[in-house]
């Protein structure tokens, strides 16, 4: 997927997608940084994506741990068809014994996407910079393990090794357990970024990153608006959806803070009276959405709202631990009775047919 299409889907379904994870939003994030942030002076001033996932702080988080174990609990007694883990400590003992590293040891993932300047395609190369505890020789011993042929090599005396088809993907060893991955071209640059050859991402992108909330996951997207598919955004909804072609940047953050768990997703606009535009359209997609919904769903998204600063606007969710773990239990049981109820109707509707075709056959 290019970078264009990424941008253009995120604008598109940003509030749908805030209402859809309402009920289950905590299972994602938390707030307190114990990665020491984002490593965002290794990423190239081209980049028109950033984010940032604390790895290690969301682990470590109870609130997180709790909803975690609550959905892998719902989904082993609910699913017929489930057999994973039922705990975050049974996942990533999982994980470390299929992939021989130990997730424990990743701190902190930042991340970014660029669209090539000189593509003819307008390609996406998308990189991350990963601080962890690995050595080179682990790491690289887990890729080769998992089927990747690695070919070593340096840049800039950097070590680097290629792999995938045509050998399009990079691994930078950037030294203290860093490093650097994704395509060649994004894994090159950032290199050249830390060697000084290259800007740092700044100017507006790295401002609205820096002005999302402290969380467990941060991120902010540039959104030029020549490719706005403007004729597309909102095609056949109720909702006139057009003041999203307004929208410059998408940013947001999850976060947990005491017992509850939030979520921001902010849209900046060129002016305030777009911004207006946008928190209107917002408040009666949510008024919308919550006439078609059960009363649990209907009492989850009473917890959203929209508040508007200027040239931004944002959605916001927050609840508690405890109502986010009813959320899961109660839809994971009534997803569970759904499909239950789905296979008895098509065996009867079977039935049913047979039957009805009988004495056509006979006679």
């Amino acid at each position: 997927m290019t970078l264009q299409s990424n941008r253009n889907a995120v604008v598109a379904i940003a509030v749908v997608a805030m209402l859809a994870t309402s009920g289950c939003a905590g299972m994602l994030n938390s707030e307190a940084s114990a990665s020491g942030g984002a490593k965002l002076d290794s990423v190239p001033a081209n980049a028109q994506m950033v984010g940032y996932v604390d790895a290690a702080g969301a682990v470590g988080d109870d609130s997180l741990r709790s909803l975690a174990n609550t959905m892998l609990e719902a989904q082993a007694e609910n699913s017929e068809y489930y057999e994973g883990p039922t705990s975050v400590a049974g996942m990533l003992d999982e994980a470390k014994n299929s992939s021989g590293l130990d997730p424990s040891n990743v701190h902190s993932v930042t991340f970014f996407a660029t669209a090539e300047a000189t593509s003819s395609m307008n390609a996406e190369h998308s990189g991350m910079v990963l601080a962890s505890a690995y050595s080179e020789d682990e790491l690289v011993s887990a890729m080769r393990e998992e089927g990747s042929e690695l070919s070593k090599s340096s840049y800039k005396e950097t070590t680097l090794y290629t792999y995938g088809y045509s050998d399009d993907s990079a691994l930078a060893v950037l030294g203290d357990g860093t490093f650097a991955l994704g395509d060649v071209s994004a894994v090159k640059s950032v290199v050249d970024v830390r060697a000084g050859d290259q800007d740092a991402v700044g100017g507006d992108l790295r401002a609205t990153y820096e002005n999302t909330r402290d969380g467990y996951l941060r991120f902010a997207m540039d959104v030029p608006q020549k490719q706005v598919p403007a004729d597309r955004i909102g095609a056949g909804s109720p909702v006139n959806t057009s003041a999203f072609n307004t929208v410059q940047f998408v940013s947001g953050s999850f976060y947990t803070s005491a017992d509850e768990v939030g979520l921001d997703v902010s849209f900046t606009s060129k002016t305030e009276s777009d911004a207006s535009r946008v928190h209107d359209v917002v408040k009666g997609g949510i008024s919308l959405y919550s006439g078609m919904v059960d009363d649990e769903l209907r009492n989850a998204l009473q917890k959203l709202s929209v508040s508007q600063s200027g040239d931004t606007v944002t959605v916001s969710y927050v609840n508690t631990v405890s109502n986010l773990e009813t959320l899961l239990e109660t839809y994971s049981e009534r997803m569970s009775g759904s499909t239950s109820a789905s296979g008895s109707a098509s065996s009867s509707t079977s039935t049913d047919s047979s039957a009805s075709l009988a004495p056509l056959v006979s006679a």
